[in-house]
């Protein structure tokens, strides 16, 4: 007759992200963040190509072009560039993150394992003076969006805009023939409490049209807004987590 192993799910001793993570669990507090927020009209072309099925697109199509520095967190200090397709899940108003780039390895692990976050690693260089706020963002030797903010007057913080971002978490298969294991919607929607805000001119370029970090793909044809501000936030527990 058989004799079974008592080893339990709850005593696994393998290493893996879930049982030995290089990073704290969620949710991490965020305090004193700034960030550069920039919303621009784009092509309906890109928009509809790079948008999961359950998602529709805005009208007309826009996308959300955000760097934020965050000085103080679990993992210490780190930034993080995202660019995010505006879109609807139903008749709400989402943000879907296309690409993704951070400069602290630690982050880069859990903004992918953690939140689906498409990160790269690369750098990323946020400067400001007064009424202006400028960042680049690069991946390897390539400088793949700059943007701007200049002119900028005082805004109320609580009036700047954070919409609930959608990612895609996934995890690879050993299947032969098979890409994914787990391929998860995961809807992160953090508490902001803005400050110290400006609103001001913005401008966007995307300098590298290369292929490992193609920002490019959706190109800038009209500023909506730009603000530059300081936030109060967090990287939450997921409010919603679906199959995609």
């Amino acid at each position: 007759m058989p004799d079974y192993g008592r080893l339990t799910e709850e005593r696994l001793p393998a290493t893996s992200p879930s049982i030995a993570p290089l990073y704290p669990p969620a949710p991490w507090p965020l305090p004193g963040a700034t960030v550069l927020k920039l919303l621009y009209e784009t092509d309906a072309e890109p928009v509809l190509t790079w948008l999961p099925l359950k998602l529709s697109r805005s009208s007309p199509p826009y996308a959300v072009l955000t760097v934020a520095h965050y000085p103080q967190s679990p993992v210490g200090p780190f930034s993080l560039a995202t660019q995010a397709i505006g879109c609807r899940a139903a008749f709400f108003i989402r943000a879907f993150t296309l690409q993704a780039v951070t400069d602290n390895p630690a982050a880069l692990a859990a903004l992918r394992e953690l939140w689906g976050y498409p990160c790269k690693l690369g750098a990323i260089a946020i400067a400001t003076g007064g009424d202006s706020a400028s960042a680049s963002i690069r991946v390897g030797t390539d400088t793949v969006a700059e943007v701007t903010l200049s002119g900028g007057t005082p805004i109320e913080g609580s009036s700047i805009r954070f919409d609930p971002v959608l990612n895609l978490r996934l995890a690879p298969s050993l299947d032969d023939g098979r890409r994914h294991d787990i391929v998860q919607m995961v809807q992160i929607d953090p508490d902001c409490e803005g400050r110290d805000a400006i609103r001001g001119q913005g401008g966007i370029s995307f300098p590298s049209t290369s292929g490992p970090a193609p920002w490019h793909l959706l190109p800038a044809r009209h500023i909506i807004s730009s603000v530059f501000c300081t936030v109060d936030t967090e990287l939450p527990l997921a409010r919603f987590v679906m199959p995609y």
